[in-house]
């Protein structure tokens, strides 16, 4: 009986199995394959994505979910299967890769509305470049889930969607648009009233800007629960009754601009488990309010302007899974027990703040704690020791920029599952423990910057065969293994400037297969390049020889690279040779301070690929190179700072030089000859911010047009033979800092206008763009300008941009000072020195604060020295010597510092000179008067007037004669009045038109 009841039950079974089978054959409605089918053909597919959806069954197609019971198509699901960086999480090139070739594009037919039970729509992380957000959608009324998010979609997005009562999850954010034209917008968020369902929205990146009514708007969604507008545009909280909102669970506010103190009614949301408010303009203290949120699982406060003490409620909110209060302003010390409380963090990012005193003991007790961001700070003592369950988990340590010191704790090796270590910029001493071999688990070790010393042994890199990058610059380290050693390394970025590996070029590099960022600058190699080092340079983006002793020629490198933006960095060397020949996809060559002599033809005007040259960033400054400039320019339309100075090069700037319409810093000075007049195409350079043509033998007129140049912020003519009058549209230069046209033939006015020069004059900031180079972080370094201030020759270049520099010194101009100069009131340096100015110095000179430096000798100045002139109080330079100043020096402390030498040949008195001042107070002022009377002579059409004097005195000689033997008071002034004529002469005719 059992046997034929098993028989008969395993009959069923099968026969129900065959009827399942044939059952699901046929699942698939006719209607919603041929809809669907419609829908891909206007599908862009690159990678296959959908080359399953053939077949009559289309539920078994990629993506598609049908009823079980119906058989029709409830679920689109249609996401890029390579979501990593569309999700924001970590990704590697190749993972971005795989993401970019797995988009779907082209166009979305409306047959999708054929699908009549579709409730779930998901296209999310696809590229369907600009195209507007399909109207269709809004008549899909079964629809309760849309995810468009990260689509490439742009323009306004369909009020129709109101029309979708059923919606409880719309996503249309895309927080990093494609192109910027692809942002969504809406004028207001009134439709969202009518989806009372909704439980989740998320508009991040959706300019939101114009709905002012965006937190009423929400307030009236009973059913929210998740609300992201991060980077909406909103301006504005404004308050309201939030009864309706105290059921969220996420609020993500981020990257809007409040610029306020955090609103009150966040605080009544007592529900909140996730709360992100970084990037939002809030100030004030960190808010009190925040503490009864003791459900919050994530609160993220990052870059905003808190100021305070770390607060010691933050020990309240025991559910906190991730903190980040980064890029703040917080202040104090972290108490020992802080982190007590806190045992289920898993983040903790407080960097870039200003927390000080020791790190406390209780970060040992954070089991959970994966990832720990203290950097820039100023946490102060030595490390911890690790000793407790911290090590268990703790994956990224990041404690660089602080003042740790110390040696490295022994123990280290404990964080077992540690893969991103960084511990630069501090004060850490000793050697390298052998302990750091432990961690196995290491990819990301970085620790520059330090004060540790030793000898680094193979040993150390034993077991480190996960890292790919190391960087170690700027300690005193030794490392000097065997000729034969292979690392076990597979490293991707290896730095170790100012390391001892030298002088042998490093044998063991010619192992590191898979290096994309090499720098072995200051390491003491005094060898050439091996052959075999080219071989390694066909992936790499970056590579840093400077400052050794290599020599040699370099090959060719024109198979540098197999990525664009690659890096060279190979300056003061002893490399000789001829230019190599450069691959295009280099952004950056720097080869100065070598020994590169010949030609620049062949480098630059007979590339086979001249025409998809990128380079960016040319150095060859402090060579040999000789010969014309060449004029190709238009090959290198990429060029934005050109640096060429002190070399042997000659001729004229050529024309075509005016075609690098991109070019930010032009340096031509200290040449061999380069001469002529500059090339009006220069003027279409318009973004040029650094022009540097000193110390060469150009001549002619300063071009009028070069207030077309309004961006620049160093303009240097110094030393050269331009002549003629310094023209008015040099005012228009609005940004300049450092104006240098000394050393040249100039004659005329000073113009009046120099209050034309804003960031002089302090009403506008100074430039904060002048970047040049690349530097051991892989990152950049301000460009670099020799300038003269306070006299002194000298490199500027961390600080180029806050230096304000005003030098026409050593010129034939004439007339007054004008008055305008004392507008600036940010110069640092002014020297009008070597010309035939006279008049008065200007009364006003105390309003320029923060002059450093003062130069106005060997002119024709006359009157007193104005009493504001003590309310200098930087003044560390002062010379007035050589003019026809006149009474008593000003008797502010900052003036008797100087030596006599500042006021001699002058007819001054009082401290610091020997001379005392005599004469009562009305002597003092007749004595006033008549300069005055005697610098009017001298002043605007003075000369013609003192040359007819002088004519009339001759005329009239028998006239007067007699009473010149008479009068003894008419005899002295008349005969004063012809030395001063004399002295007057002297000046203009010898010393300003024959020098």
């Amino acid at each position: 009986m059992k046997i034929v009841v098993s028989l008969l039950f395993f009959n069923m079974t099968a026969l129900l199995s065959l009827f399942n089978h044939a059952f699901a054959d046929a699942l698939c409605r006719e209607s919603d394959r041929s809809a669907l089918s419609t829908f891909k053909n206007d599908l862009e597919d690159s990678s296959g994505r959908l080359s399953s959806w053939r077949g009559a069954n289309c539920c078994n197609w990629e993506g598609v979910i049908c009823d079980n019971a119906t058989g029709r198509v409830r679920q689109l699901r249609l996401r890029n299967p390579h979501d990593n960086p569309c999700a924001h999480r970590s990704y590697s090139a190749a993972e971005f890769e795989a993401y970019h070739n797995h988009k779907l594009g082209g166009k979305l037919n409306p047959s999708l509305l054929n699908l009549e039970f579709l409730n779930h729509l998901d296209l999310s992380c696809n590229d369907f470049q600009g195209a507007r957000v399909p109207d269709f959608i809004s008549f899909m009324r079964n629809l309760q889930y849309i995810d468009l998010s990260s689509c490439g979609f742009h323009g306004v997005i369909p009020q129709q969607i109101a029309n979708l009562s059923g919606l409880r999850y719309l996503n249309l954010g895309d927080p990093y648009p494609i192109f910027l034209e692809s942002t969504l917008r809406v004028s207001n968020l009134q439709w969202l009233w009518h989806l009372s369902s909704l439980e989740h929205l998320d508009l991040t990146g959706v300019d939101v800007s114009k709905a002012i009514d965006w937190l009423r708007a929400v307030e009236n969604l009973p059913s929210l629960l998740e609300l992201r507008l991060s980077n909406c545009g909103l301006q504005a909280m404004i308050s309201s009754n939030v009864a309706n909102l105290t059921h969220l669970r996420v609020l993500d506010l981020s990257w809007n601009n409040f610029n306020s103190s955090l609103p009150r009614w966040i605080y009544s949301l007592a529900n909140l488990e996730h709360l992100d408010l970084s990037h939002c303009g809030f100030y004030h203290q960190l808010p009190t309010g925040l503490q009864n949120m003791t459900k919050l699982e994530y609160l993220n406060l990052s870059s905003n302007d808190f100021s305070s003490d770390f607060p010691t409620w933050i020990s309240r909110l025991s559910h906190l899974k991730v903190l980040a209060i980064a890029d703040n302003l917080i202040e104090g010390e972290l108490s020992d027990t802080i982190m007590d409380n806190l045992t289920s963090l898993v983040n903790l990012d407080l960097s870039q703040n200003r927390i000080e005193g020791m790190l406390p003991k209780s970060l040992s007790n954070l089991c959970n704690l994966e990832e720990m961001y203290l950097y820039t700070n100023r946490f102060s003592g030595y490390l911890p020791d690790f000793s407790g369950c911290i090590s268990q988990n703790l994956r990224f340590l990041y404690l660089g920029f602080n003042n740790l010191s110390g040696p490295l704790p022994s123990n280290l090796k404990q964080l077992v599952k540690l893969r991103e270590l960084d511990l630069t910029g501090n004060k850490l001493t000793g050697p390298l423990p052998l302990s750091l071999q432990e961690l196995q688990e290491l990819e990301y070790l970085v620790i520059s910057d330090n004060f540790f010393q030793g000898i680094v042994s193979e040993s150390h890199f034993r077991n480190l065969s996960r890292l790919k990058i190391f960087r170690a610059n700027g300690n005193s380290f030794s490392f000097e293994p065997s000729r034969d050693w292979i690392p076990p390394l597979q490293l991707e970025g290896l730095t170790l400037r100012s390391w001892r590996l030298g002088p042998e070029f490093p044998p063991w590099i010619k192992h590191l297969k898979h290096l994309q960022y090499l720098s072995l600058a200051s390491t003491g190699i005094e060898d050439a390049i091996p052959s075999w080092f080219w071989t390694l340079t066909s992936q790499m983006k970056y590579l840093n020889l400077s400052n050794n002793m290599i020599r040699g020629q370099i090959p060719s490198l024109l198979d540098f690279g197999v990525s664009r933006n690659v890096a060279i960095d190979m300056k003061k060397n002893l490399i000789t040779g001829p230019l190599p020949r450069v691959s295009s996809n280099v952004t950056i060559l720097d080869l100065s301070f070598n020994r590169i002599s010949g030609s620049m033809n062949s480098f630059l005007c007979e590339h086979k690929m001249r025409h998809s040259m990128r380079l960016e960033i040319l150095d060859l400054a402090y060579n040999f190179l000789s010969g014309g400039i060449p004029d190709c320019w238009g090959n290198w339309s990429y060029l934005s700072v050109l640096r060429l100075q002190a070399n042997n090069l000659t001729g004229e700037i050529p024309s075509s030089m005016g075609l690098l319409t991109r070019l930010q810093s032009l340096h031509l000075r200290r040449n061999k000859d380069i001469s002529g007049e500059l090339p009006p195409s220069l003027q279409n350079c318009t973004g040029l911010m650094v022009l540097d043509l000193g110390r060469n033998h150009l001549s002619g007129r300063i071009p009028i047009w070069i207030d077309r140049l309004s961006e620049l912020v160093v303009f240097n003519l110094r030393l050269n033979e331009f002549w003629g009058e310094i023209p008015v549209e040099i005012c228009r230069l609005s940004r300049v800092q450092a104006l240098d046209l000394a050393g040249n033939n100039l004659s005329g006015r000073i113009p009046s206008c120099l209050d034309g020069f804003e960031t002089m004059a302090g009403r506008q900031r100074p430039s904060d763009r002048m970047y040049y180079s690349a530097e051991d972080t892989f990152g950049g370094v301000p460009d670099s300008q020799f300038l003269v201030v306070k006299g002194r020759f000298g490199l500027y270049s961390n600080i180029l941009h806050w230096v304000m520099t005003l030098d026409l010194s050593d010129n034939s101009l004439t007339g007054p000072i004008p008055a305008a100069v004392t507008s600036l009131s940010e110069l640092q340096t002014l020297n009008l020195s070597r010309n035939c100015l006279s008049g008065r110095i200007p009364q006003d000179i105390g309003s320029m604060r923060l002059l450093e430096s003062l130069d106005l000798s060997k002119n024709w100045l006359s009157g007193k020295i104005p009493e504001s002139i003590s309310e200098l109080s930087f003044l560390s330079n002062l010379n007035l010597s050589c003019n026809s100043l006149s009474g008593r020096i000003p008797s502010g402390t900052q003036l008797r510092g100087f030596d006599a030498s500042s006021f001699s040949g002058n007819e001054l008195c009082g401290a610091p000179l020997s001379e005392r001042c005599e004469g009562s107070e009305g002597g003092e002022d007749e004595e006033e008067e008549e300069e005055e009377r005697e610098a009017s002579i001298f002043e605007g059409e003075g000369f013609g007037l003192v040359v007819s004097i002088a004519v009339g005195a001759v005329v009239g000689f028998w006239t007067v004669i007699v009473s010149l033997l008479v009068n003894v008071s008419w005899r002295n002034a008349y005969f004063g009045l012809m030395t001063r004529i004399g002295n007057y002469v002297y000046y203009v005719w010898v010393k300003c038109l024959l020098r």
